[in-house]
C-alpha cells in the first residue's frame, strides 16, 4: 500500500508541473555527447540499415536548429541532389530518416526485419520539417529484459538501439549488469557470497526478482555472467549516448536480500508477501522503510558502484 501512494504522489506531481516550470525541472537534461559523434552515430546506423543506398545521404546535427526546448528534423532532397537530413540531435535526425524511408519510400525497418532492400533506385524528392511534440520519448519496461532481452548479444542490442533512434526514443531504461553492482554493494554491508548467492534469481528471472516478486528462483549467477553483463551494459550506454539518448539508469527501491535482517535487526524492514504462490525458500525478500538511515547508506553506496562502473561516459 505504501508504494502505491508514493507511485500515486509521483504521478499526481508530475502531472501537475506547468509547462512554465519545465525549465526549473526537467530542461537541464540534455545529452553531453557531442554534434559530430551523434552524427557519425546516424551516419553508422545508415550504413547498417541501408548499405545499398547509405552513400545518398548526408546528416547533420546542429542543437540550435528548430524552437528552443524542442527536438526539430528536416528531410530535403531535390531531383539531382543527395538526401539531406538535418536533426537538433542524432535521435531528431535518426527520426527524419525513419519518416523519408517510412512515408516517401515505403520502407519499414521492425525489430526483426527490415526492407531496405526495397528502396526506390530513384529516391523521391522531400522538403519536410518537423518538431516533435514532447521533449521526451521514454522507451521500455521492468519486465521486458526477461521477457526479450535476457540472452541478446551485442550484435541484438546494436540492431534494437538503431531501432529505437529510428523510431524517435531518447529517454532509455538501461538496467543490464545492476546484479554485478549489487553483489559488490551488498558486500560493503558484510552480506557474504552466500548470502548474495542465495538472493539472486537465473538470468531469465531478473525482472521480478527486481521488483521484489521473488529471490533464488534458478539462481545463483556465476561471475562470468556478471563479466559479460557489465561489458554488455557499457556497450549499450556508449552507443545510446553516442545519438544523444538519456539513459536511465537503476538505483534502490528499497528490496534486500532476507541476510539485512539478521545483520541490522533494529532496522525497520517489512518481509514482503507471497507472490504467485512461490514458497518461503523463493519469496518474500524484504523491504526496507525509506525513512531509515540505512535506507540512504545503501542508495549511495549503490550509485557510487553504478556510476563507477557503469558512468564509461557522463550520465
Amino acid at each position: 500500500m505504501y508504494l502505491k501512494c508514493v507511485f500515486l504522489a509521483l504521478f499526481l506531481f508530475v502531472s501537475h508541473i506547468a509547462a512554465d516550470d519545465f525549465e526549473e525541472t526537467l530542461s537541464h537534461l540534455k545529452p553531453k555527447t557531442t554534434s559530430k559523434t551523434q552524427e557519425d552515430a546516424v551516419l553508422g546506423l545508415i550504413k547498417r540499415s541501408i548499405p545499398n543506398g547509405y552513400k545518398f545521404f548526408l546528416v547533420k546535427v546542429d542543437p540550435n536548429f528548430g524552437p528552443s526546448g524542442k527536438e526539430t528534423f528536416q528531410v530535403q532532397k531535390s531531383t539531382t541532389g543527395f538526401v539531406k537530413i538535418v536533426g537538433t540531435t542524432g535521435v531528431a535526425a535518426a527520426t527524419g530518416l525513419n519518416y523519408y524511408l517510412k512515408y516517401y519510400c515505403n520502407v519499414q525497418i521492425s525489430w526483426e526485419f527490415s526492407q531496405a532492400n526495397y528502396l526506390p533506385q530513384n529516391l523521391p524528392e522531400i522538403d519536410v520539417t518537423i518538431t516533435l511534440n514532447d521533449r521526451f520519448r521514454y522507451y521500455q519496461n521492468v519486465c521486458t529484459t526477461s521477457y526479450s532481452f535476457v540472452w541478446w548479444q551485442w550484435e541484438d542490442w546494436e540492431k534494437h538501439i538503431d531501432w529505437m533512434a529510428l523510431n524517435s526514443f531518447n529517454l532509455i531504461l538501461a538496467s543490464t549488469g545492476q546484479e554485478a553492482i549489487w553483489e559488490r554493494t551488498y558486500k560493503k554491508f558484510n552480506l557474504t557470497q552466500e548470502d548474495v548467492d542465495e538472493h539472486f534469481t537465473g538470468p531469465a528471472f531478473l525482472s521480478w526478482l527486481r521488483m521484489g516478486n521473488m529471490r533464488g528462483w534458478g539462481g545463483p549467477l556465476s561471475s562470468a555472467w556478471h563479466e559479460r553483463s557489465i561489458k554488455l551494459q557499457k556497450q549499450i550506454l556508449t552507443r545510446m549516448r553516442s545519438f544523444g539518448m538519456l539513459a536511465v539508469l537503476p538505483a534502490f527501491a528499497g528490496h534486500l536480500p532476507r541476510a539485512f535482517k539478521r545483520i541490522y535487526p533494529e532496522a525497520k524492514m517489512t518481509k514482503m508477501d507471497a507472490w504467485n504462490d512461490f514458497n518461503d525458500t523463493y519469496c518474500c525478500p524484504y523491504l526496507l522503510e525509506p525513512t531509515e538511515a540505512l535506507f540512504i547508506r545503501i542508495g549511495e553506496a549503490f550509485m557510487k558502484e553504478v556510476c563507477r562502473k557503469k558512468c564509461a561516459m557522463p550520465v
